[in-house]
Formats: C-alpha cells, structure tokens, sequence
C-alpha cells in the first residue's frame, strides 16, 4: 500500500518527482542479453514509436519559433496518446529506447525545469510511473475481472493484480494520479487508488474526513458543477441523522483537507465539464461551506472550490482532452466485446 503521509505539502516536494534510482527491472537487462541483442538487428513498431517520442521531445527543446512549437506539440502529445494505449511494449523494448532515463526519456519531459504544457508533462508522468512499476499491460480494463452485464457490479479487481500492484485511496491529494487522468469504470478509479468505493460518490475514513468524491449526477437535489466551484449533495441519511459518507465531508470543512473530485460521463450531457466517457480526474477541491437541505432524510449540500495552482480542468475539444482519442477507440472495443 501507499506509504505517502496524510497532508502532502505541494510547497515542499516537485510536481512530478523521479524515483530515486531507476527500477531493478530496468538495471538488471543487460545489453548483451539474447533479446536485446534481436531487437537491435529486428526494431518492433513499438520501439521505433518511442524513439520517435523522444525525438519529438528533443526538438520542442531547441524549437524557437512559436507556430512549429505549437505544432511539436501536438505532434508529442499524439506519441504519449499512442504510448499509454496502443503500443505493445515489454521490459526490454523500454530499455532499448532508454524510456526511463533521466538524460533522454520521459523524465526530461516532466521534470521541474522543463517548458512543456502543463498536459503534456502529465500524461509524461503517468506513462513514467505505470512502467517504473514494471506494469506493461496496455488494456484500459487491466487488473479487473469482468462479468457480462450493463451496470458493470459484477466486476472485481483480480487478486493477483492487486498484489503485485497495491493502491490504496486513504491518502489526501494527489499521490502519483495526474489531472486528467482518464479511467473507463469506477472500480478501475479503484484498481489505481484515485478513488476508494466501487460505486458510492463519497470515500473517507471516521476523523479524517474524505478523501475522494466522484460527481455522477446521480442524486434529485439539483448539484451546481461550475467547474471551479461545485455544489454537492451527500447521500440520504435516516432519521435525521447523516449517513457516514456525509459526516466525511462535514468532517472535511473542519479539516480543511483536499479532496480529489473525479468527474463521471453519467453527468447531465449539458454540463461542459462532463467527461464524454468513462471518469475523469479534475484535481483537489476543498469543501468551504455546507447547509441542510433536507432535515428528515438527512440531506446536506456542499460548496468545494478547486484548490489554486492547478492546471485547468482537461475538458476542451483540442488536443490536451481526456479521454484522448485512442482512450475513446478502446473504451468503444471493449463496449463491443465485453460489455
């Protein structure tokens, strides 16, 4: 599980930082070994993407004028797109292209000095720390046992996954997630510790307050998304009293914690920053106010603002969306055979 503490300073750590020493995996392959001796005589598709990758990120560094820039860009955002989704790559293929490397791979995309847009050095990051972990598998449902049915409550998270790759959602703010970070279900928000319940909106724990919130739209009491600002409605309470997903979130205005709000495609198809499939992590949100709206049953309503110095949420239609247009083509695959 996650060993990061509670309160994670932005002030005090980097944005996006690098693991201390490159993955055993990674040091552990020598260049002399058998397949990677084929690959250089026999370069896979996959290996010559992410050369290309890395070329693209060399030129946006000496690239001086702005439309080429610009175009450079996009070009660099198309290859991460590509990378997190279709490319088939393996332990050795992402040691030949030194993916990895502090002097020539991801890193130099993400790192604190580095000009890139806010979005691109993200998806960077999240490309980074799946492989660090050594985890290769490019299926959008990776680690979920499936079921057939619509509403998807027969899925499971697979044991094995879970024990070579532990999450936990118990922690306040980011951890390794990154904003716009795209997932095709719930329970796969789940599998990647961004959010801590398969179904319900809310996750906390008793005295320290929520964690995660997922807005669905999926409530009668008329919530406000206006991006920045929100207002959310916690679940039906009895008698008066305030269910136990509620009390985080009264809990969390005491505290004045952040809590990580991920947006859900079940959001009515007006609101703008509606995911157009699956959920969508829109960064930390803090709850500044709360009223009663409804006495018998319980029902309270939350004001959370989106907390600064935050890259905008990734809702446009340009380049920088998630869903990305390869997360899109997948989801439908899967729609098709799957589900």
């Amino acid at each position: 599980m996650q060993s990061q503490s509670l309160f994670v300073l932005d002030s005090v750590k980097e944005k996006y930082p690098l693991r201390p020493a490159l993955p055993k995996w990674y040091t552990m392959i020598s260049e002399s070994t058998y397949m990677m001796k084929e690959l250089g005589k026999k370069r896979p598709q996959s290996l010559t993407a992410l050369e290309a990758l890395k070329a693209c990120a060399a030129r946006c560094e000496i690239e001086k004028r702005s439309q080429q820039l610009i175009n450079l860009y996009e070009e660099l955002r198309d290859h991460l797109h590509k990378a997190e989704i279709a490319l088939q790559v393996d332990k050795f293929i992402l040691k030949k292209a030194r993916i990895l490397s502090n002097e020539t791979g991801l890193p130099t995309i993400f790192r604190e000095d580095a000009q890139f847009p806010g979005d691109v050095k993200a998806d960077a990051y999240q490309l980074y720390v799946r492989w660090y972990k050594e985890d290769f598998e490019q299926d959008i449902l990776r680690g979920i046992v499936t079921s057939k049915g619509k509403d998807r409550n027969g899925d499971r998270i697979d044991r094995t996954y879970r024990a070579k790759y532990p999450n936990s959602a118990r922690f306040y703010g980011e951890g390794n997630l990154v904003l716009g970070q795209w997932w095709p279900t719930q329970l796969c928000t789940v599998r990647d510790g961004a959010h801590g319940a398969s179904q319900g909106g809310i996750f906390g724990e008793k005295d320290k307050g929520a964690y995660s919130i997922v807005l669905s739209g999926g409530n009668k009491y008329h919530d406000q998304d206006n991006g920045d600002t929100i207002e959310y409605s916690g679940t039906e309470g009895k008698d008066g009293i305030p269910t136990e997903n509620t009390s985080h979130l009264i809990h969390s205005m005491d505290l004045g914690n952040p809590i990580r709000v991920i947006r859900s495609a079940q959001l009515h198809k007006k609101n703008k920053y509606r995911p157009e499939l699956g959920f969508r992590y829109d960064g930390l949100y803090e709850v500044k106010g709360y009223k009663l709206v409804d006495a018998d049953k319980a029902i309270y309503r939350f004001a959370l603002q989106r907390c600064e110095n935050q890259e905008p949420i990734r809702c446009e239609k340009n380049a920088a969306r998630r869903p990305t247009i390869f997360e899109v083509r997948e989801y439908d695959k899967l729609r098709e055979k799957v589900w």
